[in-house]
C-alpha cells in the first residue's frame, strides 16, 4: 500500500507541474482569449476570417474562463491531494476524473468548433486534431496513473 501512494504522490507532483504550466499560460493568454485582434488574423485570409469568428464567439470565451477556472480549482485539490498522499492517506479520487472529463468535453468541443483549412487539397484541421489528442492523451497520463495507482493502494477485500 505505501509503495502505492508513494507512486501516486510523484505522478500527483507531476500532475501538480503540468497544471500549473496550464494555469499561467491560461492567465497569461487571457487577454487575448477575451478581446482576440483581427489584425492577427487578417493575413490568413478567410480561413483567418473564420477562426477569428470562432475565437471571438462568446461560447468560446465561455470555455476559456470555465477551462482557466477548473484549472485552478484543480490545482488547489491537487496540492490537498499531495498533502494527504504526504501523510500515507489515499485522496479522493474525483480531482483525477474530472481533469480525464473535462479534458474530453473541451476536446470534443474544439473538434466540433474548430473551422476547417485546407492547404493544397489537404484537411490541416484533421491534422491538428490528431495531434492535439496525441498530446491530450500524454497529459493524460499522469492522472490516470494516479488513479491506477490510489485504486492499488485501497485495501483489498475478501
Amino acid at each position: 500500500m505505501e509503495k502505492h501512494l508513494k507512486k501516486a504522490k510523484t505522478w500527483n507532483m507531476i500532475l501538480i507541474i503540468l497544471s500549473l504550466i496550464s494555469v499561467a499560460t491560461g492567465v497569461f493568454g487571457l487577454p487575448k482569449s477575451l478581446n482576440p485582434k483581427m489584425s492577427d488574423y487578417k493575413m490568413l485570409g478567410d480561413y483567418g476570417l473564420q477562426m477569428f469568428d470562432y475565437l471571438n464567439s462568446p461560447l468560446t470565451k465561455i470555455i476559456s474562463v470555465l477551462s482557466l477556472l477548473i484549472s485552478i480549482a484543480l490545482v488547489v485539490f491537487y496540492f490537498m491531494a499531495n498533502k494527504k498522499l504526504a501523510d500515507e492517506v489515499a485522496p479522493t479520487k474525483v480531482p483525477y476524473y474530472v481533469y480525464i472529463g473535462w479534458s474530453v468535453v473541451g476536446l470534443a468541443i474544439n473538434m466540433m468548433m474548430q473551422p476547417k483549412m485546407q492547404v493544397e487539397g489537404v484537411n490541416v484541421s484533421f491534422i491538428t486534431v490528431i495531434i492535439g489528442i496525441v498530446f491530450q492523451f500524454i497529459f493524460l497520463i499522469p492522472a490516470i496513473l494516479v488513479i491506477v495507482d490510489l485504486f492499488k493502494a485501497e485495501p483489498e477485500e475478501y
